[in-house]
């Protein structure tokens, strides 16, 4: 995959077809549904589609980490976790959060661009149920993932009406650009700052 950018992102994701796509909202969801969806507003792909395989790809990201934090607490937490941020006092606190705010904790480590892996894992590694684990993540996955993949449709149908309506590709090459920079842009302080209100 090419420099993760969402303008470099928007022609790798033109390239390749909806299975590669899943794989890839496994590394990096948030961006490659946004990239999917202007591919999808250029018409390159089915909108209803992108959105089925950004949840699909968030999920499945989610339930990998349930099991790494659920089944290696003690073998790879507790003695490598701090490589990745998640220290003891970390997991105690996380501990205790989840048993008493679950669906607000999940929600703010979710929401949270630098936290959600580690956060995710040291929430697993406090043993809530595989049920209700996902039940929450797909409450959150289904309407973020809908948003993202919307935001960059309605990006790739604003590239079309500029591209009519402006002579010079290149301007409305730029516009475009801008457009998807504003979108990750705003897209990243609302929901830091969503999930700073649920922390």
């Amino acid at each position: 995959m090419p420099e993760f950018t969402l303008t470099a992102l928007v022609p790798w994701v033109i390239t390749h077809g909806y299975f590669i796509l899943f794989f890839a909202t496994l590394v990096e969801g948030p961006l490659v549904t946004i990239a999917a969806g202007v591919a999808s507003g250029l018409g390159y792909y089915n909108i209803v589609i992108i959105i089925l395989i950004a949840i699909a790809g968030d999920l499945t990201a989610d339930i990998i980490y349930y099991l790494i934090g659920y089944h290696s607490r003690s073998l790879i937490i507790e003695r490598f976790g701090h490589y990745i941020g998640i220290t003891k006092e970390r997991m105690e606190k996380v501990g205790g959060m989840v048993h008493e705010h679950f669906g607000k904790t999940m929600l703010a480590v979710k929401l949270s661009p630098f936290i959600a892996i580690p956060g995710l894992i040291a929430v697993a590694a406090s043993h809530p149920s595989l049920k209700k684990y996902i039940k929450i993540s797909l409450l959150i996955t289904t309407p973020k993932s809908i948003l993202l993949a919307l935001l960059g449709f309605y990006s790739g149908q604003a590239y079309i009406y500029l591209a009519d309506t402006i002579t010079d590709g290149l301007y409305a090459a730029g516009a475009l650009t801008l457009v998807i920079v504003v979108i990750y842009v705003a897209y990243r302080k609302i929901f830091s700052r969503v999930a700073k209100n649920f922390a």
